[in-house]
Order: C-alpha cells, then structure tokens, then sequence
C-alpha cells in the first residue's frame, strides 16, 4: 500500500471528466449555434412580420437544448423547476444571482422573454445582430444604444401586456458569497409604468455546478439546481419604490417562500413534474 486515498487516487479521473463535460457545453455553444441554428435566425429574420418573437423562440430552443445536454452529461446535476415559475406571464421576474447559467436558465424556461444584456456583447458580430432582434435592452443606454433603450421601453407595456417576460437579476452581478448586493431599481420602475406584477424568484445551485471565477464546469458533484418563486407583488403605486426594494431584498435575503405561495409540484426544465 502507498499509502494513497481514494479521493487523490481518483482526483485525476474526476478532472478530466470536468473537462470532457466543459468541452462538451462549449462545442454546443458553437457548434449548434453555427448549424443549425445560424440558418434558422436567418430564415426568422427573412419572414414578414415582428421579428422579436420569433428570436426571443428560437434563442429559448437553443438554451433548451443546453440544458438538455447538461442533464444527459452531467447526471448528478437534477434541475427542479417550481410549476408556478413555469406558469408566470406579463410580468417582470427579478431574481438573485449566482452564476453565468442563471440568464440561461430563464431564456430556456420562457418563450417570450427580454433582459439586460451587457452593452459590448451587441458589438459582437452575429452575437450582437441576435441580441438586437430578440429586443433584448442594453445596459448602458448611452451614445447610440439611447434610442434603442428608448424604444424598448416605450414598447414594454405592449410587450408584457401581450403575455412577454422582463427578466433581470438587480443585484447587477454575480453573488460569490450567496449575500444580496446593492440592488439596481430598473426593473422596479418599469413594473411600475407599466403596472405589472413583480414576481420574485430565488436560484440555488447553479454556483455549484459554473462557479464565479471558474471556467470548467464542477460536473461531478451530485447537487440540485432549484428555482422558485418566494414573493409576487401586484401592481400598487401606493408602494413607494423604497417599499418595493425593502421588500423584494427581504424576499432574496431569505429565499422563503411564503405559504399562500407554496406549491408542492414541481418541475424539472423540460416540464416534467417530480
């Protein structure tokens, strides 16, 4: 006997499984995108008719099958989805945030849906032209990104009327210690222009599987990554948006869910009920 553990004998094994499931993430993130998925933005855009539908779709069936993939490679990675998140329409979704997956995960849970996106990824070729036409805002409404932000805007209350999604994470960035950042009130003020529900969800685990910081996936670890919804808040101008900011940092501070929102059911990200 060396003298050897186990875990060291099999430290090497487990790494290069990291790296095969990292390898494996990121080839889809390229391969699928450049076919087939290229030749459908392409025929999306090419149709008459609003096109922001159609690209917000197609980019919700492109992270589907992320997700997907992740499961079938990843196994001890379990997705549950609470049904009421699934079920939340016209309405603005904030959430806490842990890991670059968690916009991934909401564009593959709704089909209509819009966000902040950093403002150098819409001068990324392609990347960019997508961000644009799925009418995703950008995060800096400065120079000549302010008409395109005045204009998603002016288009929200018809957008989240007609049944869209407004999705962001206020902290601004990721969380490295799972406490709430200082929290941006964009998405406060828009839910009260356009008078639409706030519904506030709390995200766990997908630190545990994409760490900040980390550029291989943790694929060994047997962990579950959950989202559910802890607070809904109905349109009220009586709440200040001090009000509104208290209570939505109380909510992701805890991540209880209150009892009249319980729902036992819930669901992986493919709909399948656990």
């Amino acid at each position: 006997m060396d003298g050897t553990s186990p875990e060291a004998a099999t430290r090497p094994l487990v790494r290069c499984y990291d790296i095969a499931v990292t390898l494996a993430c990121w080839g889809y993130f390229i391969f699928a995108f450049v076919f087939p998925f290229c030749l459908i933005y392409g025929g999306a855009w090419l149709l008459p008719g609003p096109r922001e539908p159609r690209f917000q779709r197609i980019n919700s069936w492109y992270y589907r099958g992320f997700f997907r993939l992740l499961t079938i490679i990843a196994p001890r990675h379990r997705l549950l989805i609470d049904k009421e998140v699934r079920r939340i329409r016209s309405a603005v979704i904030v959430c806490n945030h842990l890991s670059y997956l968690d916009p991934l995960l909401m564009l593959a849970l709704f089909s209509r849906q819009k966000t902040v996106v950093k403002t150098r990824f819409f001068k990324v070729p392609i990347f960019g032209w997508v961000l644009r036409n799925a009418g995703y805002f950008p995060a800096d409404g400065a120079g000549r990104y302010r008409q395109m932000m005045i204009e998603q805007v002016e288009g929200m209350k018809k957008y989240l009327a007609a049944g869209g999604i407004f999705f962001i994470f206020p902290e601004g960035s990721r969380s490295r210690d799972g406490t709430i950042g200082p929290l941006h009130r964009g998405a406060i003020k828009i839910a009260r222009l356009c008078r639409a529900p706030i519904h506030v969800l709390h995200l766990e685990g997908t630190d545990k599987l994409f760490a900040p910081g980390k550029f291989f996936f943790q694929a060994h670890m047997a962990n579950t990554i959950t989202l559910r919804r802890i607070d809904h808040i109905s349109p009220d101008n009586r709440l200040s948006l001090g009000d509104l900011e208290q209570r939505i940092r109380q909510a992701l501070a805890t991540g209880t869910t209150s009892q009249q929102h319980a729902d036992p059911q819930q669901t992986n990200a493919h709909g399948a009920t656990t």
